[in-house]
């Protein structure tokens, strides 16, 4: 403890006082699913948007599962919540002015290298296990034998699949799984234009995975999933072992040329994409304890946590690690479950830009230039202040010191205030925070 708060008496050098713009939002992605998932040894917590307005006549979930799921063990969840994680952790664009920098000179100027992650009744076969109605869904849980009688079963009870699916369901019910079928209640009252409440799994396994493939089966074109991962501290950000990362140029400036952000960002993210010729991921936001610099959005607050399925002691002391990872696929190149794991790496990383101003072109690199050749400085337009000077502007009893409120990072505290505590606590106290 005494080590964590003389780490915390030291200035936070890079801590941010710029201004937040804006964030890249999701409207210019493709079919956009969004997942959370919280992993303590073998219990998994999943959450899952069912993204979907208009009529739900035709809705319905189909979800293999290792266990027979019991309704204890699914709740539903206030689909604003799911705002809320995206607008924390999203990429972000971040305006920067001279004054942000006045003391902080001796810095050194961030670079945009990228870093990899290292290291019903039954019937034929069918039998239902569960039956029961939580919140606007009625749910039941399968065990089958055959896949054309799950099949069949299914679309009978207007589960509608598409044919190619029985050789897939094969492969799962020879794998040992069950099947949690979910579709909108006749009586739930849910109105066209109406959203679905995130439906959420409380499971054991000891396979870390999201069953993706079947996801893919009335899939037209590529898919984006952003997957939200909570864990302990120690366990740091999480990453997919069995698909290909991918980078993105950031911590650059961007200038706008009347292009939105979003989809400067939409259009960084579909290269990266696209180079690996595969269904591919990246890594878009890792932090510890609930804090952000700068901060995007409001961080989860101890009630979203705990629904999501965190442990309430891990959320009390923020030794918690949060991860936002961002993947694309399209039915063809999904040939595997997505396997996730920890990777104990707690560097907090963040997608973010700067916007374009020449008097900073010294300190940030132009995207997709670099460092500029001949680059304006603050510098150039900087007053010389000298406190022993009478002549400064600054002399005098009425000079601003270091730590005196003047516009510069120097007075800054890196994230939240009201974290700050808890972020000692949880050990997870950034004298610098890397930059890519």
């Amino acid at each position: 403890m005494l080590q964590l708060l003389l780490l915390a008496a030291l200035p936070t050098a890079d801590a941010f006082c710029g201004t937040f713009v804006g964030g890249a939002g999701s409207e210019f992605f493709n079919e956009y699913s969004q997942v959370a998932v919280i992993r303590s040894q073998n219990q998994t917590s999943l959450t899952i948007v069912n993204d979907v307005q208009g009529s739900f006549d035709d809705f319905a979930l189909v979800i293999p599962v290792p266990q027979v799921i019991q309704q204890d063990s699914v709740h539903v969840l206030e689909p604003e919540l799911f705002d809320r994680l995206d607008a924390y952790s999203a990429p972000r664009l971040v305006s920067y002015e001279c004054a942000d920098f006045e003391y902080e000179d001796e810095l050194a100027v961030p670079n945009s290298s990228d870093t990899a992650v290292e290291d019903g009744g039954g019937g034929g076969g069918v039998e239902v296990e569960a039956e029961y109605i939580v919140g606007e869904y009625q749910i039941v849980v399968l065990s089958a034998s055959q896949s054309e009688a799950l099949f069949d079963w299914l679309n009978e009870n207007d589960y509608q699949l598409p044919g190619q699916s029985v050789p897939l369901l094969q492969e799962y019910i020879d794998g040992g799984s069950y099947f949690l079928a979910a579709k909108v209640a006749s009586d739930a009252g849910i109105q066209s234009g109406d959203r679905l409440s995130p439906l959420q799994l409380n499971y054991e396994s000891s396979v870390f995975q999201l069953p993706i493939r079947i996801g893919t089966l009335q899939a037209k074109d590529a898919q984006d999933l952003v997957i939200y991962a909570l864990n302990d501290y120690e366990l740091g950000r999480v990453g997919i072992s069995n698909y290909e990362e991918f980078t993105i140029e950031d911590e650059c400036m961007w200038e706008t040329q009347g292009e939105e952000f979003g989809q400067y960002y939409s259009s960084k993210f579909s290269d990266g994409y696209t180079e690996t010729g595969k269904g591919a991921w990246t890594l878009e936001y890792a932090w510890g304890g609930g804090n952000c610099d700068p901060c995007s959005g409001e961080p989860p607050n101890e009630v979203d946590l705990v629904s999501l399925g965190l442990d309430q002691e891990v959320v009390h002391f923020g030794q918690y690690f949060f991860t936002r990872l961002h993947m694309r696929y399209t039915p063809s190149q999904v040939e595997e479950e997505l396997m996730l794991y920890h990777t104990n790496i707690t560097d907090q990383e963040q997608i973010r830009y700067i916007t374009y101003k020449p008097e900073l072109e010294d300190r940030f690199p132009v995207c997709g230039i670099g460092m500029v050749d001949d680059p304006n400085s603050c510098d150039d337009a900087e007053t010389t202040t000298d406190p022993d000077d009478p002549n400064s502007p600054n002399s005098g009893s009425d000079a601003l010191t270091d730590t005196e409120e003047s516009g510069s990072c120097g007075g800054c505290a890196a994230g939240s205030g009201s974290f700050l505590g808890l972020w000692i606590l949880g050990g997870a106290i950034a004298i610098r925070r890397r930059r890519k």
